[in-house]
């Protein structure tokens, strides 16, 4: 969600039209759909029917791309859409069944040829829902339930949609969270629908470019929140949809602490309360993932280090076992954590302080011309403070304890975050870049400590009732002592290549 600004002197922003998602139990739509705070808009429900086409070998889905073709009152429509719902171009479906490319216009004609390659179009999967509308506030709401359908599999949906003005869809759907417990589905039907033909999965998606142009405090606090937000719901779909779910949950987790160190920076201008109620909520869900995440990196050190090296050592087949259960039982967690209503509403309440700019509301009127200052100053006023910590910090790395150095990457990692935030703002680039690379490069040392600390402390938890368990597991905790003692040459170079380096600002 978000808005679009008009161009040119003296006009106004914009607001655009936006929907979200949600699933809820079925006797909980019910429920919902009988509120007294909803305004029905029809006397009868309506009937949703969709076919969805692509080849064989899924080429438009492997372009972002969804194929639809829809029979309404009015006659059978066919749509391009983007995989997350929003619709490229419309035109009418004459045949009623498999639309024809050349119907959007010579353009989509153009542009999808190379993407078939002469392949055909096949009807794939289907949408089958009844909906009934009803007006909430400023917002519409569409109660669908049904089910999704390919080759004889089937996926029921009972599912909400709302829809209306971006500043007014969060609060609508926080009120109607608190009515019934709400998920928010962050899928479109369509993706879903053709995943169940056997598309692939979304990819996980990393953090985005960062600041660009020349934008004031004001678009930069909205830009940067919006972005860390919209990464973790990328990354929760590709969860939620079976995809790489390591890779998913560690970009949720990385989504997340940029989002905290972000809401951290921004707190020192802007005293917002709502700022501290989310970085609280982000730090919750991000130690619930946790779990899920060490036992991934713990799995991936057993089988490159230990077990490789003692490839002869039979204990390591149990130890690789009860690994892979406790790596099950984070990936549940995580999944319920996903499903929690409570992680839907630290979503929304989000979106809601984004789209109403919440920050702006606790600023005495003498402190408002802040907000249209340029953020490069607020920026370098940021980075530069962050700078000068890590350099003091970081002295004499080499021979700090575990405890300091642990300090010292998370005050590195804010640092990071902030020059990715903001990096982009700063000329010349090659100096941004080459900053970003050396702090990316001593992280990277540090974390290598930080995961062997971690790997030692899930060793421990692991039971050897054999005598080969009991010498696997000796095997893994030298290791981890050994490896937490990190590579002093490879430390050291990467600090005096991160204090060769200057800040950009």
């Amino acid at each position: 969600m978000d808005l679009i600004a008009a161009e040119g002197a003296g006009l106004q922003a914009v607001e655009i039209q936006a929907s979200l998602r949600f699933a809820l139990a079925a006797g909980d739509l019910v429920a919902l759909a009988a509120s007294k705070l909803l305004t029905p808009v029809a006397s009868r429900a309506q009937t949703r029917r969709d076919a969805l086409f692509d080849t064989s070998g899924f080429a438009l889905a492997a372009h972002g791309l969804v194929l639809r073709a829809s029979k309404t009152r009015s006659g059978a429509r066919a749509a391009l859409l983007r995989e997350d719902g929003r619709v490229e171009a419309q035109a009418r479906n004459s045949s009623g069944s498999c639309p024809d490319p050349a119907a959007f216009g010579a353009e989509w004609e153009a542009a999808l040829s190379p993407v078939l390659a002469g392949a055909p179009l096949l009807p794939l999967a289907e949408i089958r829902l009844k909906r009934t509308a009803c007006q909430f506030g400023d917002t519409m709401l569409v109660f669908e339930t049904g089910y999704l359908a390919s080759d004889g599999r089937r996926l029921e949906v009972h599912e909400l949609e709302l829809s209306g003005p971006v500043s007014a869809l969060p609060d609508a759907a926080l009120m109607l969270a608190a009515q019934a417990p709400l998920r928010l589905q962050p899928e479109a039907l369509e993706t879903r629908a053709l995943r169940l033909a056997g598309a692939p999965p979304p990819a996980v998606e990393k953090a985005g470019a960062g600041l660009a142009g020349d934008p004031c405090l004001d678009d930069a606090v909205h830009g940067i929140i919006s972005a860390c937000l919209a990464q973790f719901r990328a990354n929760m779909a590709v969860f939620l949809a079976g995809g790489d779910a390591m890779g998913a949950v560690h970009q949720m987790r990385v989504a997340l602490r940029r989002l905290r160190s972000a809401l951290e920076l921004f707190s020192s201008a802007l005293p917002a309360p709502e700022f501290s109620v989310l970085r609280a909520e982000a730090k919750r869900i991000a130690s619930a993932l946790g779990e899920a995440r060490n036992w991934d990196i713990f799995l991936a050190f057993l089988h490159a280090g230990p077990s490789a090296a003692f490839p002869d050592e039979p204990g390591f087949t149990a130890l690789e076992a009860q690994s892979a259960a406790h790596r099950e039982a984070g990936h549940r967690q995580a999944r319920a954590l996903l499903d929690d209503p409570a992680t839907t509403r630290f979503l929304l309440m989000a979106e809601a302080v984004i789209a109403k700019r919440a920050w702006r509301g606790n600023l005495p009127a003498e402190s408002l011309p802040i907000l249209a200052a340029p953020a490069r100053d607020f920026g370098a006023e940021c980075l530069e403070h962050l700078y000068r910590k890590v350099r003091k910090r970081g002295r004499h790395l080499a021979a700090l304890p575990a405890h300091d150095r642990h300090q010292l990457r998370i005050k590195l990692k804010k640092l990071r975050y902030a020059a990715e935030f903001f990096g982009p703002l700063f000329a010349p680039r090659r100096r941004v870049k080459a900053f970003n690379a050396a702090t990316a490069a001593l992280q990277e040392e540090l974390g290598k400590l930080n995961d062997m600390a971690t790997a030692k402390a899930l060793a421990l938890n692991l039971k050897a009732d054999e005598p080969e368990v009991v010498r696997a597991l000796g095997i893994v905790l030298g290791w981890t002592a050994h490896a937490e003692q990190g590579e002093p040459r490879a430390l050291s170079a990467a600090w005096e290549d991160f204090e060769k380096t200057k800040l950009f600002t």
